[in-house]
């Protein structure tokens, strides 16, 4: 159930609407940035988990432990996931799902055993989501095409919706001058005991 919180914000005579949504990646399409990358760690990590539905917790949990790989390529140039998503540092606190570093691995390190998506993650990073479209990037617009790729294969369901599962590699390709993109020709190799 998507749970919806519109706040108002008056500051220096500019009124501006802001749409916080919680449960955020369950087949939904992902509000976010949809300018072009890199796309930073957003500041206020508390607020991108919690709009991603993701309490804040004091521990990384050990009821679910499992880890993804996720690559966004642009033109066949690798945009950055950025670490520390998810976790807040200064007040040493950590989301379900949370990066460590830039290596683009999703770690899912759950107090409770349930399903997780792909647009919680997305939603977390405050970088748009949707069919054909990830980022500044819509498949159909100004030449671009977008593809989803699970284990170098076409996906073609909701992105947002996709359930996140252990050792996945997720492979956004984007190609900006119209041709088609193409699967990954290797895997990733995740390191050991991951």
């Amino acid at each position: 159930m998507l749970v919806a919180v519109v706040v108002v914000v008056v500051a220096a005579g500019v009124t501006a609407a802001v749409l916080l949504s919680r449960g955020a990646g369950a087949g939904e399409a992902v509000a976010g940035r949809t300018s072009a990358p890199p796309w930073a760690a957003p500041a206020d990590v508390e607020a991108r988990a919690e709009a991603a539905g993701l309490p804040m917790l004091t521990a990384e949990g050990e009821a679910l432990h499992i880890h993804e790989h996720l690559t966004v390529t642009v033109d066949g140039r690798a945009i950055g996931v950025p670490a520390l998503l998810g976790i807040d540092e200064a007040g040493r606190r950590i989301a379900a799902i949370h990066t460590h570093d830039t290596t683009g691995i999703i770690h899912v390190e759950s107090p409770e055993v349930k399903t997780f998506r792909l647009g919680q993650v997305f939603t977390e990073w405050d970088v748009a989501l949707g069919r054909g479209r990830v980022g500044g990037y819509q498949d159909g617009k100004d030449g671009d095409r977008v593809a989803l790729f699970v284990n170098r294969k076409a996906y073609a369901g909701d992105p947002a919706a996709l359930a996140l599962g252990k050792r996945q590699d997720i492979d956004f390709v984007v190609t900006t001058d119209g041709s088609a993109p193409k699967a990954p020709t290797t895997a990733f190799a995740f390191p050991a005991g991951y």
